[in-house]
């Protein structure tokens, strides 16, 4: 049974700073809120909460333990009273990841900020760090991430393994679920928090699982050599050649590729950073690679009737890098584009990709905008590929009218056997990703045994 919310507060205002609490609804309302607002299912199911609970959505209070110790108190007196628990990293998550959906206690990792160790291969840290932190500090050893968030300014590790999944790097180093994150350790949640040791062959049941399955205090990430990244403007009279670019580009085995995403020509317009170098009839390619393969990349365009324009992101112009125009990124372009579009992450034939985007096209016309770039996950290809031995084609479409069409657009994926993962529901277990989702449920059971962590992020089948 919960306990009263002013017991809870008094009992953590015992171990914590008065900095460390917040209780004022009007202060802890704006830090809850991530960019659910890009799926206008999640939008609206959010903005109801706010309507009918305040800004806070129910949350008593919000949280920033200064120590692991100080965190395992904090969740043992929150777990006698019974009262959920989510845990916050920055707050950039794109749908609803951590999102309150059962009011409680926040818990931000904000001050659990150390870089632990560095080797050769791998770095440790705890779960408030920046991406941008670690990046730096690998750099100084001649390392870095091999897959990175594009909000890695400000995303913290934990946030990142817990919420995301793939991002700059992906084109070569595939997904968290590829190698990329070699070792965490959790807390249990209960009156007496244990610590419980995941290694490379049992991390996964915290990988994108929106801190549901244990506290992160501490994680491990790979490490490869660094390398020097050029940033490239690529343009195509038409979406098929850019298509055909990024394909040829992606299946070069030996290309170190950030990414390489080739825009549907009516989204070139959302890109107004470029509008000075790319017409807005243009297919345009976003394309991040390894400095010395620069000639490799130029080859291609030539071959398929392109044209490259070097850019200088953050240079003397001030101008935005392209990391700030893909991924996640990419979808706020769009947004001031097509302010009422919702996206769906959809996953080609890896044989004939444009096949099925042909297909879509022919349904939907324009009110259906397709980018397109690969991944090196084998993962994800086990998950929604055609059993073959070549990159994962993955097409992010914008649905322009995504509030009226985005149930018959994934229809008709359904129809033409074009598999999605559906970014439009709070639930882990219905999003696509998860080969066995009940595993991550069975191993939640055994790590929060009351559901106290993050409630309401599994559908009631799997409760």
């Amino acid at each position: 049974m919960r306990a009263d919310a002013g017991t809870i507060v008094e009992e953590l205002s015992h171990l914590l700073d008065d900095a460390d609490i917040e209780t004022d609804p009007e202060k802890i309302g704006p830090r809850l809120k991530d960019n659910s607002w890009l799926s206008p299912v999640l939008a609206e199911h959010i903005s109801s909460m706010v309507d009918s609970s305040g800004p806070s959505m129910n949350v008593i209070a919000l949280i920033t333990p200064t120590s692991v110790d100080q965190l395992s108190a904090c969740v043992s007196i929150l777990a006698a009273a019974e009262t959920p628990m989510i845990m916050l990293g920055a707050g950039t998550t794109n749908f609803g990841q951590t999102v309150p959906l059962d009011g409680g206690v926040v818990i931000s990792t904000h001050h659990l900020n150390e870089i632990l160790s560095i080797d050769e291969g791998s770095i440790t840290v705890q779960p408030g760090v920046t991406a941008g932190r670690i990046e730096k500090a690998a750099r100084e050893t001649g390392q870095a991430l091999p897959v990175i968030t594009t909000t890695h300014a400000v995303a913290t590790a934990a946030g990142w393994i817990c919420g995301g999944h793939v991002g700059l790097g992906s084109s070569t180093w595939g997904s968290i679920w590829d190698g990329n994150v070699l070792g965490a350790k959790v807390l249990t949640i209960g009156e007496e928090p244990e610590e419980i040791v995941l290694d490379q062959s049992t991390v996964e049941l915290v990988l994108h699982a929106y801190g549901t399955t244990g506290a992160l205090t501490e994680i491990t990430m790979t490490l490869v050599p660094a390398s020097d990244w050029v940033e490239l403007v690529v343009t195509h009279p038409d979406f098929d050649a850019a298509a055909e670019f990024v394909t040829a580009l992606s299946r070069q085995r030996s290309l170190r590729l950030r990414v390489a995403a080739a825009q549907d020509p009516p989204l070139t317009r959302a890109f107004t950073a470029l509008s000075d170098i790319v017409s807005p009839t243009d297919a345009l390619t976003l394309v991040i690679v390894e400095e010395t393969q620069v000639d490799d990349v130029e080859a291609q365009v030539t071959a398929t009737g392109g044209k490259m324009t070097p850019w200088r992101g953050l240079g003397a112009e001030g101008r935005p890098t392209l990391e700030f125009m893909v991924y996640g990124h990419r979808m706020l372009w769009v947004k001031k584009l097509f302010a009422d579009s919702a996206f769906l992450h959809c996953y080609l034939d890896q044989t004939h990709p444009l096949a099925q985007t042909h297909a879509l096209k022919e349904a939907w016309g324009d009110k259906v905008l397709v980018e397109l770039k690969y991944m090196q996950s084998p993962y994800m290809a086990d998950r929604f590929g055609s059993g073959i031995d070549e990159p994962l084609p993955a097409a992010l479409v914008c649905i322009v009218d995504g509030a009226l069409d985005l149930e018959a657009v994934m229809a008709s994926c359904d129809s033409l056997g074009i598999l999605y993962q559906n970014p439009h529901t709070f639930f882990l277990d219905q999003k696509g990703l998860f080969a066995d989702p009940a595993r991550l449920r069975a191993f939640k059971d055994h790590a929060d045994p009351k559901g106290l962590l993050n409630p309401g992020k599994f559908s009631p089948a799997t409760v």
